[in-house]
């Protein structure tokens, strides 16, 4: 893949916008700005190829709004592969679910790929916008100058310049200069606004909302399986094990991303390996399981802590946050990407479109664009992150008669699975639909667990579930500041608190 093309002097040039990251928020907000007539200047601390187990599928929400941000030919070339869907199994008896269709009766498609791949092409052609300005260099703080972001201090790479030293140099010698390097290195730039997107181990986080940290729910363990295929073909898979659900999906022609999820405290890789051999294995098919356990024993494995983090906004002006480095769900749905491009997309139609432009250093202009900005993306964001956080919840194994319920339910067909997988697919942002779908499955286990006589001990069981039910998502909708009356009545009845 071609290299991507970064300033070493910015001193002498003025910007308007400044991007912290360059991964799929940064690289994608900075490139739609830029094509608006923005002159955006973007640090990204290494510029070189990622290597990650996560934000490896995009639903079919995310593959619309990259098109929108006129980026979606950053699926090119990549050996992504298609998605149209996802297979549910337990036991091993699975359910198929396929995206909606579109107007010509086909069905609207996902992309899987190797994370650092595609966040290579968004970063070619981000860098490509002759107003867009890439400096490899890892940002140390904000400028705050009487309450108002100005700019960012940030530490330059000197990678070419290390690089090409005069090997013959003495040791002393070379400790010398790389002192006096370091201090040229510290830079300053300043712009109206700064926009942080620098991910979910973001270090500018807690100056902004140290309230505002992310909770970790879990951990994921990843690695590749070869020379197989999964049952069904172009979809993603989900396994409803003990403890915890395992994703798997295809990123290559002959790759398959396995996400096994771990809900306790990840223990070192010595029992962790063990754990996977003797606990994890022996629920997957038989079609697969060779192939995992051969990775297991020939394959490092790379590990990747889960969190959720609800939106909370910026206090104050001249900054602004978007991606993981703002909001987070648990990546079991997959729709960390369609989140933060949806809010690209928002965000920088706000901004390039405001008559008169937004004055991004007055208190009240910001209070304005992030109520706008907050009110736009809501049904979306709000769907997802409850829809993602609510799933992890119903298809662990502490939840079995919920996750049975939820299991049942999308197995009629119909609505009752086209409903739930177009809210999953970010093309049906709609947070009520969610909630009576979700509601639907609590009530679809209380018939199943009532039936045939209800007896007292099963009138009883009914109530759990659906106190668990209630447990799982009135936090959600509460945090996302969405369907109040759904969290009062259920506090009326008892269900909550």
């Amino acid at each position: 893949m071609e290299d991507i093309q970064f300033e070493n002097e910015v001193d002498n040039k003025v910007f308007d916008i400044i991007v912290v990251g360059a991964g799929v928020a940064g690289s994608a907000f900075a490139y739609s700005l830029g094509k608006a007539g923005k002159r955006v200047l973007c640090i990204e601390r290494d510029l070189s190829e990622p290597d990650r187990i996560v934000g490896e599928l995009m639903q079919p929400g995310g593959v619309r709004a990259l098109r929108e941000l006129g980026m979606e030919d950053c699926l090119d070339g990549i050996d992504s592969s298609l998605v149209f869907g996802y297979g549910i199994f337990k036991q091993g008896k699975g359910t198929k679910l396929s995206y909606p269709k579109d107007s010509n009766g086909a069905i609207i498609n996902g992309f899987s790929f190797h994370h650092g791949r595609f966040i290579q092409k968004l970063r070619l052609r981000a860098s490509s916008c002759e107003n867009v300005f890439m400096v490899e260099g890892t940002v140390s703080s904000l400028i705050e100058e009487d309450g108002i972001i100005k700019g960012v201090t940030y530490i330059e790479s000197k990678k070419k310049d290390i690089n090409n030293e005069n090997k013959e140099n003495s040791d002393d010698s070379n400790n010398s200069n790389n002192t006096t390097n370091n201090k040229d290195l510290i830079k300053e730039v300043r712009a109206p606004l700064t926009v942080v997107c620098d991910g979910c181990f973001s270090n500018l986080r807690k100056s902004l909302v140290p309230e505002n940290q992310p909770l970790l729910t879990s951990t994921f363990v990843g690695l590749i399986i070869k020379g197989v295929q999964l049952p069904f073909q172009c979809h993603g898979h989900v396994f409803l094990v003990d403890p915890a659900p395992i994703l798997m999906y295809r990123i290559g022609s002959d790759e398959i991303r396995v996400l096994v999820d771990i809900p306790f405290k990840c223990p070192p890789n010595s029992e962790l390996k063990e754990y996977l051999e003797t606990v994890t294995a022996p629920q997957l098919p038989e079609s697969l399981r060779e192939s995992f356990l051969y990775a297991l024993k020939n394959s490092p494995l790379k590990k990747m802590p889960n969190s959720r983090l609800p939106p909370n906004p910026t206090p104050k002006p001249g900054v602004l946050m978007i991606g993981d480095s703002w909001n987070m769900r648990h990546p079991l749905t997959g729709s960390g990407m369609t989140v933060c491009l949806s809010d690209c997309v928002i965000l920088s139609k706000l901004i390039t479109q405001s008559n008169p432009s937004i004055n991004f250093t007055d208190r009240v202009s910001m209070e304005k664009l992030i109520q706008k900005f907050t009110l736009q993306r809501r049904p979306l964001a709000s769907t997802l992150n409850v829809l993602a956080g609510a799933l992890y919840k119903v298809f662990s194994a502490s939840n079995e008669h919920l996750r049975k319920a939820c299991l049942g339910y999308l197995s009629l067909g119909g609505e009752f699975s086209a409903g739930p997988v177009a809210l999953l697919s970010g093309l049906k942002p709609k947070p009520h639909i969610l909630a009576m779908h979700f509601f639907a499955v609590a009530f679809y286990g209380v018939l199943k667990n009532i039936l045939p006589f209800p007896t007292p001990a099963r009138i009883r069981r009914c109530y759990q579930i659906l106190c668990a039910a209630s447990d799982i998502v009135v936090p959600l909708l509460r945090s996302e500041g969405v369907l109040k009356y759904i969290q009062n009545i259920c506090i009326v009845l008892r269900l909550t608190k």
